[in-house]
């Protein structure tokens, strides 16, 4: 049985599932594609929440949200994204496209866990992920400072490409560090793509553990990869 999804979840899921997220705005290049790729990874989003629960059941306090969860919260993401002012415009967690067509050829599942979330989507082609996530780096490039204005609160956002040791073929993975003048947060964003598969990690971090969580991360993401095949 899958979670509901709150409205205060919705930007952390959505944004690691889509391809034009937040940690894709920094300066830098992601790791080189493999030469051989790995079959496509085929299910339906029954199998794929299976596979979730099933991975879900060695971190602590899972939560999974299933395919429709996500994407009948999709619109309520759209409206909360459309109503923020990013300072470069092309910068943050924007969407040139409606997220309903970035991922309506996709399968999505995602786990909430005590310190963080962890997000799939499976994409009908290899090629889409690839060409999307090519083309919004070199899009995005120049934006490793930016702010966000929300309402009345304005936050300060700084993301630190962090060097990433992966067997996917591709992956990136960023510190962001926000600030609203008065209290400072720091997430860790890692991302891979293998194949038609796109695995996002996002937790909280510092300075002093984000490089043990890096490495931690990458084998959590290698974990549910191999799950899934």
């Amino acid at each position: 049985m899958s979670a509901a999804i709150t409205i205060k979840k919705i930007p952390a899921v959505l944004a690691l599932l889509a391809i034009p997220m937040l940690a894709s705005c920094s300066v830098g290049g992601e790791s080189s594609p493999s030469p051989n790729s790995l079959p496509l990874v085929q299910m339906d989003a029954q199998q794929l929440e299976t596979r979730l629960t099933e991975f879900g059941n060695g971190l602590p306090k899972a939560k999974v949200f299933d395919d429709r969860a996500l994407r009948s919260s999709i619109p309520v993401a759209q409206e909360w994204m459309e109503n923020m002012e990013v300072n470069p415009s092309k910068c943050g967690v924007t969407f040139a496209a409606p997220i309903t067509e970035q991922l309506k050829n996709s399968t999505m599942g995602a786990i909430e866990y005590q310190h963080g979330y962890l997000t799939v989507a499976l994409f009908n082609d290899e090629e889409t992920l690839k060409e999307q996530w090519k083309a919004k780096l070199e899009e995005n490039a120049g934006c490793s400072r930016y702010t966000v204005k929300s309402g009345n609160e304005s936050r300060a956002y700084h993301l630190a490409k962090q060097p990433i040791d992966s067997p996917a073929e591709m992956s990136e993975s960023y510190v962001v560090t926000s600030s609203n003048g008065s209290s400072t947060e720091q997430q860790l964003i890692v991302r891979s793509a293998t194949s038609n598969v796109l695995i996002g990690l996002q937790e909280p971090t510092s300075k002093d553990s984000a490089a043990e969580q890096l490495t931690a991360a990458t084998e959590t993401i290698h974990a549910l990869l191999e799950q899934l095949n």
